[in-house]
């Protein structure tokens, strides 16, 4: 099949790189491994070269690819239009749907930053979803025409803001906090501060910027989340300013325990949906089960982390231990279906001396898991474990 397809549109020869004609066309055309597959025109202009061996279908990908870099003089002359910064928008656009693997995010970040902005924010635009590499001034100038235009009069259609919001805006918010937490985890300081400066350019945006701290989703990431809470996250990841992460942490966790009791976390409808599995039972009902239980898991997970961080680096004293124990109960019971949280929580409530609470933690657990009829034998064998282990001073 590839040999009848290469034959209807090339003229396929066959040289052996140390036969004399083959020696000849090495001089003009130097090899950097065999075998080496060269595309070339009537005026033996190389148009694109291949080192290595490729199955079926790449030669078939490679063959789509020629005419294309042929338009541009070949490969060579593409890519230095590329890099000379002389490509036209329309050369970007094919040099990306030809770039391999490792250089389509690049390519992709150079063609987006061609374009005019209409149709940079163009809601059918969904290259906005495929940027993967951070770009300082792609990043910047979608988040400044992403905030100027939600102030223009298009944004008095509902309809419209909606395909706008989720194709254009949440794609670019996300992917500023991919780029958050990968500056934190690499602690990357300039890079973090730079990134929240441009979460920050947001802030004029007239759309939707912060889910609540408590309710920081995975699929959302901690774009909407605020500064103060990004700001704690850096610190206890990357064990830095200790002084100020203590009473950063103090004061924000105080406001939040504040403005946030827990008989005022939950939406009614979350609620609705408890008691659904309270009277129908988990079984059967795995996406609203799930729902229930990861409500809250990262940020609960983020307070145990930094609680952990606080205490490490404050003096141990009664003061310190009553606040770490208020903080992890907080963390555990603005959730209390989490049996994950509820596992940690105690266990680090048992370690500094809090046993009763730790095992209120772990008895409130088991009963809200009954309460929904929970059936998984696994996880009451953890909590049961866990329960024991804490009564009996073996943690």
């Amino acid at each position: 099949m590839l040999g009848s397809f290469y034959n209807e549109i090339f003229i396929n020869y066959k040289l052996d790189a140390e036969s004399p004609e083959g020696k000849e066309f090495v001089k003009r055309h130097p090899i950097d491994g065999v075998p080496s597959f060269f595309y070339v025109d009537g005026n033996e202009q190389v148009i694109h070269k291949i080192v290595g061996a490729r199955g079926v279908l790449e030669f078939l990908q490679e063959a789509e690819m020629v005419g294309t870099y042929k338009k541009y003089g070949g490969i060579e002359a593409m890519q230095k239009a590329v890099k000379d910064g002389t490509a036209s928008k329309e050369l970007l656009f094919d040099y990306y749907q030809t770039a391999n693997a490792e250089t389509k995010p690049l390519a992709l970040n150079l063609y987006l930053k061609s374009l005019p902005t209409e149709e940079l924010l163009d809601i059918n635009n969904t290259l906005i979803n495929n940027i993967s590499i951070y770009d300082k001034d792609l990043m910047f100038r979608l988040a400044d025409e992403i905030v100027k235009f939600s102030h223009t009069d298009k944004f008095s259609d509902k309809k419209f803001v909606s395909s706008f919001s989720f194709n254009i805006a949440f794609p670019v918010q996300y992917m500023v906090g991919y780029f958050l937490s990968q500056s934190i985890n690499q602690g990357n300081e300039q890079w973090f501060n730079e990134l929240l400066d441009l979460k920050e350019r947001f802030n004029g945006y007239n759309g939707w910027l912060l889910d609540g701290d408590w309710k920081i989703q995975s699929g959302r990431g901690i774009f909407f989340a605020t500064p103060e809470y990004i700001k704690l996250c850096y610190m206890a990841q990357n064990r830095v300013e200790e002084e100020t992460f203590k009473t950063e942490l103090v004061d924000y966790m105080s406001k939040l325990m504040n403005e946030k009791p827990l008989d005022s976390l939950w939406r009614s409808d979350e609620r609705r949906a408890l008691e659904f599995l309270k009277e129908n039972g988990v079984k059967g009902h795995g996406p609203t089960a799930n729902h229930i239980f990861s409500i809250g898991d990262i940020t609960a997970h983020n307070i145990l982390k930094w609680t952990n961080y606080y205490w490490k680096i404050s003096p141990s004293n009664k003061k310190v231990k009553s606040q770490c124990a208020q903080w992890v109960n907080y963390a555990y019971y603005m959730n209390p279906y989490n049996s994950g949280v509820a596992v940690l929580a105690a266990t680090w409530l048992a370690r500094i001396g809090y046993e009763k609470d730790a095992i209120k933690i772990l008895e409130t657990a088991i009963q809200v898991q009954k309460d929904m009829k929970n059936d998984n034998p696994q996880l009451y064998r953890t909590l049961e474990t866990n329960l024991r282990d804490v009564k009996n001073g073996k943690v």
